[in-house]
């Protein structure tokens, strides 16, 4: 089967599931050259250029948007991908693409976040807004991470029916040796937006600090709510702030200091942190929000809470820092995970099964429009 990847986000998922796809197939990767410097680490990107499997794109600028559209079209139609796997984005290239080739190749999109995040919609142009409805519209298979976001999606949209498949996450990073974890250290990492609860995090550790416990809090990354917090973090002493955009190869550092990832979410569909954690090595301490719990096993590779609960976040917090059982069994158990149930090899095989459902369906529905067409004549 030859596959076109085209993912101008989502640099290191789509360079690890293309990696793992073209054991058995032929795989072409579209890559947008920026995002990429920020999510491959060295090794990754070395491993896909000599693999001969990327292609790179500038980032889309407005007044180079027709240029970048008659590239990716060129590149598709010189590849003759019998299906095109698209990463969802909020950019209208990949859908004026498909629209020239008036969808002509089967299309599998994944849908990183079926619904928006709270607080994001309206940075949103209605623009890419109605490309991404678009592309979903004509997609003949729809993949999102997890059951639960497929059954939510299918209730609010019966008519999606067999177009939705759920297809896990797979993990991001490397492992990390556990012998490197700080005690009793916590990290919350990422773009920091309202919903994913930097606030609770903090008022989970004041908790902790309260009870006579000291917690090492870790708040790696930047983003529109950590200004709120700001002065709040400036007086803790206990809470060291990293305020900024981290390359692919300074996170293992960050994921080998802590003894648990917190997610302490007030809504999510996935999280690629979880998937990060666990390809690290280490475990979960998260909400029960959105696909969270589809891969986030409580007691095995970490522990659930309510979402919105500060005082059931420190809880399971103080957990892991009073039982060096707990946290070695979890740690082991998210290793676990990482290697089989969100193994590249098992994520190929499961997408591979998509891209044969969605050529099937492709086929049916042109021969179907073919013959209304001649039925009409």
């Amino acid at each position: 089967m030859r596959v076109a990847l085209v993912s101008l986000h989502y640099a290191e998922y789509s360079s690890r599931l293309a990696m793992a796809l073209s054991r058995h197939h032929d795989v072409m990767l579209i890559l947008d050259s920026t995002n990429a410097r920020y999510e491959l680490s060295s090794a990754l990107r070395d491993a896909i250029i000599e693999g001969g499997l990327v292609r790179w794109f500038p980032r889309q600028r407005r007044l180079n948007a027709p240029i970048e559209l008659v590239k990716l079209v060129w590149t598709l139609r010189s590849f003759r991908p019998d299906v095109i796997h698209v990463q969802e984005i909020y950019k209208c290239i990949p859908t004026w693409a498909n629209d020239v080739l008036r969808y002509s190749i089967p299309l599998v999109l994944t849908a990183h976040d079926p619904l928006p995040h709270s607080g994001l919609l309206d940075r949103r142009a209605a623009a890419a807004i109605t490309c991404r409805t678009r592309l979903r519209d004509h997609a003949d298979r729809l993949i999102v991470h997890g059951d639960r976001l497929r059954n939510e999606w299918q209730e609010r949209e019966p008519s999606l029916g067999p177009r939705l498949a759920s297809v896990p996450h797979g993990v991001l990073g490397s492992i990390v040796p556990d012998a490197l974890s700080e005690p009793s250290t916590f990290l919350f990492f990422g773009r920091i937006e309202s919903y994913k609860g930097l606030g609770y995090f903090l008022a989970a550790g004041e908790l902790l600090v309260e009870r006579g416990l000291w917690p090492r809090l870790i708040v790696a990354g930047t983003g529109s709510d950590l200004e709120r917090h700001r002065a709040q973090i400036g007086e803790m002493p206990w809470v060291e702030l990293v305020d900024r955009r981290f390359d692919a190869d300074e996170i293992p550092d960050l994921f080998a200091r802590s003894s648990a990832i917190v997610l302490p979410y007030t809504d999510a569909t996935q999280s690629g942190v979880a998937a990060m954690a666990f390809g690290f090595g280490r475990p979960v301490i998260s909400t029960r929000v959105g696909g969270l719990p589809d891969v986030i096993c409580d007691g095995y590779n970490g522990l659930l809470v309510p979402p919105n609960d500060a005082e059931a976040l420190a809880e399971a917090m103080s957990r892991l820092m009073v039982s060096d059982e707990l946290r070695k069994s979890l740690t082991a158990g998210a290793s676990a995970y990482g290697s089989t149930e969100l193994s590249w090899d098992r994520i190929a095989r499961q997408t591979s099964a998509v891209y044969e459902s969605a050529i099937i369906a492709h086929r049916r529905s042109t021969a179907c429009a073919r013959g209304n067409a001649f039925s009409w004549r």
